[in-house]
C-alpha cells in the first residue's frame, strides 16, 4: 500500500511539473488495491476487525453472543467457499482467454490466485475459530 501512495505521488508530481506520469498507474493502482483488500480479509478475521452492529445483541447473555459468533464462523466459511469456486471459474476463464491490463498488458489470472489463495485463508481462519468454539464447548 505504501509503494502505491508513492508510485501515486510520483505520477502526480511528475504529470504536474514534467507533463509525464507514471506509465500504466491507474492499473497498478487498481490491481494492488485489490489485491491488498483480499490480503487483508483473513488478518481482518483473525483480529476480529470486522464491522459487528450489535444493535440487537448489546444486552444478550455471553452465551447467546458466542453462538451468533459460531453461527457467523460457518457462514463465513461457506461464503468463503462459494467465493472460492466462483473466483477459480473466472481466473481460469481469464487465463483462457488471456485477459490482461489495457496499458501494461499485464496478464490478470494471477490476480485471481491471490484472491482465492486469500479467501481460502480467510475460510480456514472461520473453520479455526468455529473448531474453537466447539472444542471448548466439548470440554466444559
Amino acid at each position: 500500500m505504501l509503494a502505491l501512495a508513492f508510485m501515486t505521488v510520483v505520477s502526480i508530481v511528475g504529470r504536474s511539473t514534467m507533463g509525464a506520469a507514471v506509465e500504466g498507474d491507474y492499473e497498478l493502482v487498481e490491481i494492488g488495491l485489490g489485491i491488498a483488500v483480499f490480503l487483508f480479509l483473513p488478518e481482518c478475521y483473525l483480529k476480529q476487525g470486522h464491522v459487528v452492529v450489535d444493535l440487537f445483541t448489546a444486552h444478550c447473555r455471553l452465551v447467546t453472543i458466542r453462538r451468533l459468533e459460531a453461527l457467523s464462523d460457518l457462514l463465513f466459511a461457506l461464503v468463503s467457499a462459494v467465493l472460492v469456486w466462483r473466483m477459480s471459474l473466472s481466473g481460469m476463464e481469464a487465463y483462457d482467454y488471456m485477459e490482461q491490463s489495457m496499458i501494461l498488458e499485464l496478464p490478470l489470472w494471477w490476480v485471481f490466485a491471490v484472491g482465492i489463495v486469500s479467501l481460502i485463508l480467510m475460510g480456514l481462519c472461520s473453520l479455526h475459530n468455529l473448531y474453537i468454539y466447539l472444542f471448548r464447548r466439548l470440554v466444559r
